[in-house]
């Protein structure tokens, strides 16, 4: 673990993104994966669920000051945590540690986002010349760079393939080991949100409020929904059926086979960010403040709390509780089974980040520049 430590030091600190085609590269998996968060919604179905039980309440042992706003999505593995940044950087932290591994600029500093697996990391952004990367850590190396168009979005990495949708109405596989494209599929609308995957379906939506089906082999389409709302954020998909939130004021279950309409929930806010699913529930916050959990079943409310302010990231559900940032500048945890609010902390900046968690490490970001580590109190630190 601590040679893996040091890899990675060396390569944020020698090796520059934009320079140079070589990483320096981390060992093979060392931890339980289940404790890394290898993309935007911890896995392939976006559900934004972890089995961590975090003991309350937790404590700030760490603050650290990025160069800018992080970006929407924070990323782990092994351990090291990277923070991509809205000013086209990436930083890097040892959480054990609690200590700066390094910064980088993205390629061509453009801000960008990414995915991890093993040995592979894909960087996808919106500008540049090129748009998707892949850089084998274990190689050490750049693989490929292709114009992938412009992506927005997360990209979804599964099955030695990466699937992105980009925003000028395309969704495209390629595969992992060369960066051909395997098949692309042409949209309805823009793409803004990030595709999901599960049974071997690719799910990805558009702002004209499409929903598409698509065979993950071949892209083939399977089906395909009108949802008449502009549709911002990502779908997500468990037991069979697919959970979306329209930007009016709409969140609609749809089942995965077929597109057929299980139940639909009218909001009195505008939702942009994903829900986040347990065995039961669909929790979701949307832009009047209020986070609302519904029976996955039928779309009934179990139960509603309401902050200050808009919503600003999509729930994290870990264990038995939920987290959650505001637009008021708080961070929530509450009871998932009832709502109750257990624990709260104010930031610097309003909360735009989606939280994480890595063992019993709570990790968000606001809008001031600050990245937060949350922990027991007995791990209290100063950075």
């Amino acid at each position: 673990m601590c040679y893996f430590k040091i890899v990675l030091t060396y390569f944020f600190f020698i090796i520059s993104l934009t320079a140079c085609n070589r990483f320096v590269a981390p060992l093979p998996e060392t931890e339980n994966p289940n404790d890394n968060w290898r993309m935007a919604g911890a896995n392939p179905a976006r559900t934004s669920q972890h089995a961590a039980e975090l003991a309350l309440p937790l404590a700030e042992i760490a603050r650290f000051k990025l160069s800018s706003a992080a970006a929407q999505n924070l990323f782990v593995y092994n351990g090291v945590l990277f923070a991509p940044t809205l000013d086209g950087k990436l930083f890097t932290f040892d959480l054990a540690t609690q200590r700066p591994l390094g910064k980088k600029k993205m390629p061509g500093s453009h801000a960008g986002t990414m995915a991890l697996q093993n040995e592979h990391m894909i960087i996808a952004m919106r500008y540049g010349k090129e748009t998707l990367l892949h850089f084998n850590l274990t190689e050490r190396k750049k693989l490929w760079e292709i114009d992938a168009g412009d992506i927005a979005s997360e990209p979804l990495l599964a099955d030695s393939c990466v699937y992105v949708s980009a925003i000028y109405e395309h969704v495209d596989a390629y595969y992992l080991h060369n960066g051909e494209r395997r098949w692309q599929f042409r949209a309805t609308g823009q793409l803004h949100a990030s595709p999901a995957l599960a049974e071997n379906i690719l799910i990805a939506a558009t702002d004209r409020g499409k929903v598409y089906a698509l065979h993950a082999s071949t892209g083939a389409s399977l089906w395909e929904a009108d949802l008449a709302q502009p549709i911002l954020s990502t779908p997500v998909i468990a037991a069979q059926h697919v959970y979306i939130g329209a930007s009016r004021d709409l969140i609609v279950a749809l089942e995965l086979n077929t597109g057929a309409e299980k139940w639909r929930f009218k909001t009195e806010g505008r939702i942009f960010n994903a829900p986040a699913l347990n065995d039961s529930l669909v929790i979701f916050g949307a832009s009047d403040g209020v986070v609302r959990a519904l029976r996955q079943r039928d779309g009934a409310v179990v139960w509603t709390f309401r902050a200050t302010s808009g919503i600003g990231t999509s729930p994290l559900i870990a264990g038995g509780k939920i987290f959650f940032g505001s637009l008021d500048k708080n961070f929530y945890g509450l009871n998932v089974s009832t709502g109750a609010l257990l624990w709260q902390w104010t930031l610097e900046g309003r909360v735009r980040t989606n939280p994480i968690v890595w063992k019993d490490r709570l990790i968000v970001a606001s809008e001031d520049r600050y990245l937060y580590i949350f922990g027991p109190q007995e791990n209290l630190g100063t950075n």
